[in-house]
């Protein structure tokens, strides 16, 4: 999202702060699917820290391009997909969150493909230098994953986790310390309405995803309604987020991803449609295919100069578009 800019030193390419840690971002994300890390490394810091709760804990900038390169059976096609990225910058330096899921595969023959999918969420904290934004930390947890685990064999994958498990590690993210509506509750870019209006999801998302039930309330009005599977109807802020808070308990992983917001903004009121990127196993057609598994529909008001949901509805059922939606 291109923001507003409200601080002196943004980079001429760029409309704002924001929109220069995202194309950092970007580029990093796209050098993790080329496994070209090391042409990136102007975007780190000399200290640049990195805990990833697949890979481990890196200490240095050329420890980490050593500890996130692939390693692993051949891979003949790579697609990471960024989305619900959201960055808060506060002075010279910056938070984000942001959610990555990737798909590594080979062709077998008759349109089939061997896969593996993954799925996970990124907490970084970005400071200004002389040289523009660049990476001081980096902090990933790995949410879901499912098929060939040879494609990632120096990878910790925990074949328990879809449950109950002896052996508890400390996630590498804890919202309450990490996201960035914590870190910098009040950013110096604040971005168009519209922009604002995509950011209440985000904000929505990663609170449920992330079990963090006083900023999910934060995002609905207090006579807010929704209609949300299993639960059908719900009437209020209470209703919602309490019934939102057992679905959350019953699931130690989610990932909402979601894109392509539509936005329609009348003063303090606004509507939103959102479509959900759901996992699914890809044939050679379908992989690069705009394909989604649920869609929400939205309206939001504008309640002490923030933008809240006061009716949600999500409606599963597989849509294919295109990235105009």
């Amino acid at each position: 999202m291109d923001l507003n800019n409200n601080f002196n030193s943004v980079s001429k390419e760029y409309d704002s702060n924001r929109a220069e840690i995202q194309h950092i971002f970007l580029k990093f994300s796209k050098s993790l699917e080329e496994n070209t890390l090391s042409s990136i490394k102007a975007y780190f810091t000399s200290n640049t820290k990195a805990y990833f709760s697949n890979l481990g804990q890196f200490e240095s900038t050329d420890a980490i391009i050593a500890g996130l390169t692939h390693s692993g059976s051949e891979v003949e096609m790579s697609r990471y997909k960024v989305t619900n990225s959201y960055v808060a910058v506060s002075g010279d330096q910056a938070q984000q969150s942001a959610y990555l899921m990737g798909v590594l595969a080979n062709d077998i023959g008759k349109e089939k493909l061997d896969t593996f999918l993954f799925g996970g969420h990124f907490a970084n904290t970005y400071i200004h230098t002389a040289e523009g934004w660049k990476i001081s930390e980096l902090r990933f947890e790995l949410d879901w994953y499912q098929g060939n685990h040879d494609y990632v064999a120096n990878w910790k994958l925990d074949d328990t986790r879809g449950g109950w498990r002896k052996k508890i590690v400390a996630p590498t993210i804890l919202s309450e310390l990490d996201a960035p509506w914590r870190v910098f509750p009040n950013p110096d870019e604040q971005g168009t309405d519209e922009e604002q209006i995509a950011e209440t999801y985000i904000r929505y998302s990663w609170a449920l995803d992330q079990g963090d039930f006083d900023l999910l309330a934060r995002t609905f009005t207090q006579d807010a309604k929704a209609d949300m599977s299993p639960f059908g109807p719900m009437d209020g802020q209470r209703e919602i987020v309490s019934l939102l808070k057992l679905l959350r308990l019953g699931h130690p992983y989610m990932q909402h991803a979601a894109t392509n917001f539509r936005v329609k903004v009348t003063g303090d009121t606004a509507t939103m449609d959102i479509y959900r990127i759901v996992p699914f196993v890809p044939t050679k057609e379908s992989l690069d295919a705009p394909i989604f598994g649920a869609r929400y529909e939205s309206r939001l008001r504008r309640d002490g100069g923030v933008w809240k949901f006061e009716w949600l509805h999500y409606i599963p059922g597989w849509v294919r578009g295109d990235e105009s939606i």
